[in-house]
């Protein structure tokens, strides 16, 4: 019976060279595809994001914010002046629940200003009628103001319709609300 085991030193410098290349041929061809998979992936997302906000007469800039405001939060970050959600409460009744919203604004623009709750929106898509606004406000004034709105017995309140008015421009955006 013969041996026919090698050993590294039995091994030529031509096997050694297939090595080296064959490990040279991987990361050629590797490096590349591993570099271009994400590279078409994120691509491909931004002309998806590009072509949903520009296809249609509804922007995604009026739409939801895509983040939830809770109490404390600011419901509209964007604008010069400021709205605080200072209270959420959510209540059972007799025939279904009522949300109560309290803001408090403040108009820290160089300009009059005014700012306005409007419907709510349920989780299951309903529109409740309701909101309150702020007076006109001069530069450096603040107000508060609260809404109270009635729901159905099971349903969740998911965004509030917004309206910043600034020096007689008005601004509207639906903003989410965080689980009350």
């Amino acid at each position: 019976m013969t041996d026919t085991t090698t050993t590294d030193t039995d091994r030529t410098a031509g096997d050694h060279e297939d090595d080296v290349w064959s490990r040279r041929s991987f990361v050629r061809y590797l490096a590349p595809v591993s570099v271009a998979i994400p590279v078409v992936v994120e691509g491909r997302t931004l002309i998806g994001l590009v072509e949903e906000d520009f296809a249609g007469d509804e922007s995604a800039w009026n739409k939801p914010t895509g983040v939830s405001v809770g109490v404390g939060g600011e419901l509209r970050p964007e604008t010069p002046t400021r709205e605080k959600l200072s209270n959420a409460a959510l209540r059972d009744t007799g025939d279904g629940r009522r949300l109560t919203l309290a803001v408090a604004a403040k108009n820290t623009a160089d300009a009059p200003y005014r700012f306005a709750l409007g419907a709510v929106t349920t989780d299951g898509g309903e529109t409740i009628d309701g909101g309150a606004a702020t007076d006109e406000l001069a530069p450096g004034e603040s107000a508060t103001l609260q809404a109270t709105y009635d729901l159905p017995a099971d349903a969740t309140p998911a965004s509030v319709e917004t309206t910043v008015t600034l020096d007689g421009a008005d601004d509207a955006k639906t903003v989410e609300l965080a689980v009350v």
